[in-house]
């Protein structure tokens, strides 16, 4: 039998692994205070403007339709959307919690459910679903942006489409019950963080963690749920596995044209997470404060600033470009320098975070 060495001697023999983050729990405290103040509140709230402005444009807009009107409420969807996109990421707590997230964006679509339940709705012009709270209590698929943009961009509908008989009307109504439904759910997710801000800051048990450390590091796994859905679902679901095996339909917002720009706000706010923004600290704060700590924040930065790059470069929507043999390498070139990112916040910066990694809410799907 060996005999039993040292845990001195064992150091010394046995491989080192990267130097971990000496977190604290003052430290961890003080992190999600900044990070809440700064990145996740800003977001949110931007997110709940927007909800009520295009609720405001929709209401206006059926007072009186006309094209202008029209291009103002594609204008507010553009603008919710673009607030969702930039407060996707931040999933434990409000978004999550009573099944808001799939309520303000029921996406991916699956087999078409939304357009399906919404063509039931207009088909029965049922007075009741209009009235407040109702389609609080409908299918998710009805609530939010998914079901605003079939009806604001499916077969280029007209102001004429939302106005003139009783099915227009009732489509044009119909719209803005769903609007403020979705201005309700983002105002009850701004609130429902600035509840949560203090008792994060003092380390309390809440729906994003039992205290600061599970916290932090549930808001990042977020983040990998972000980019898993970024890569799997933004991406490699259109694409496919070739030209011949492309699908365009699968794009997110395929009919607004917008999956591109989805993506690119969704890397920003990502890359916003980890950086730190507005004077605020990100996730990168907690490395260690070696070579080792400052290489791995640099590359990881660096993979996110050329993802969003190479999203820029995509030179049409994503559906069509998908299908596109011109277009589709520099599509191809996205879905790479995604998963050149998602590789480091996957693997390079749990183990200097002190992080483990488990299954998470996609597995499996």
């Amino acid at each position: 039998m060996l005999p039993l060495l040292s845990a001195a001697v064992l150091g010394l023999l046995l491989p080192s692994g990267p130097a971990l983050a000496e977190r604290s729990e003052a430290g961890d405290k003080a992190f999600l205070d900044g990070l809440v103040r700064t990145h996740v509140q800003p977001r949110v709230s931007a997110l709940a403007s927007a909800g009520a402005e295009l609720a405001a444009r929709f209401e206006r807009f059926c007072a009186a339709p006309d094209a202008a009107g029209l291009d103002s409420v594609r204008g507010g969807y553009d603008a919710a959307m673009d607030g969702w996109a930039g407060a996707q990421h931040l999933r434990p707590g409000p978004i999550l919690l009573e099944g808001r997230s799939d309520r303000l964006a029921f996406w991916p679509e699956r087999r078409g459910i939304v357009g399906r339940q919404l063509g039931q709705f207009l088909s029965a012009k049922d007075p009741k679903a209009l009235e407040p709270g109702a389609l609080a209590k409908q299918s998710a698929a009805v609530q939010g942006l998914t079901a605003i943009e079939i009806l604001l961009h499916d077969k280029s509908p007209t102001p004429e489409s939302f106005t003139g008989d009783e099915a227009g009307r009732y489509r044009c109504a119909l719209g803005t019950s769903i609007a403020r439904n979705f201005a309700a759910l983002t105002a009850e997710v701004r609130d429902g963080w600035a509840e949560l801000g203090p008792k994060l800051a003092a380390g309390e048990a809440t729906a994003v963690g039992a205290d600061a450390r599970e916290s932090a590091n549930n808001l990042y796994r977020s983040v990998l749920t972000m980019i898993q859905v970024v890569v799997d679902q933004k991406l490699l679901a259109p694409l496919g596995q070739s030209l011949e095996d492309a699908k365009p339909a699968l794009a997110e917002s395929p009919r607004a044209g917008r999956g591109l720009r989805n993506i690119a706000l969704n890397l920003a706010a990502m890359r916003g997470f980890l950086a730190g923004e507005n004077g605020g600290p990100g996730m990168l704060t907690l490395l260690p404060a070696t070579a080792e700590g400052t290489r791995a924040a640099s590359v990881t930065l660096a993979a996110f600033d050329e993802a969003q790059a190479a999203a820029a470069a995509v030179p049409m929507p994503l559906g069509p470009a998908a299908a596109d043999p011109q277009a589709r390498p520099s599509a191809e070139a996205l879905l790479r320098a995604a998963k050149k990112a998602q590789s480091h916040i996957n693997q390079t910066l749990p183990p200097l975070l002190g992080i483990t990694l488990g299954f998470n809410e996609l597995d499996g799907d």
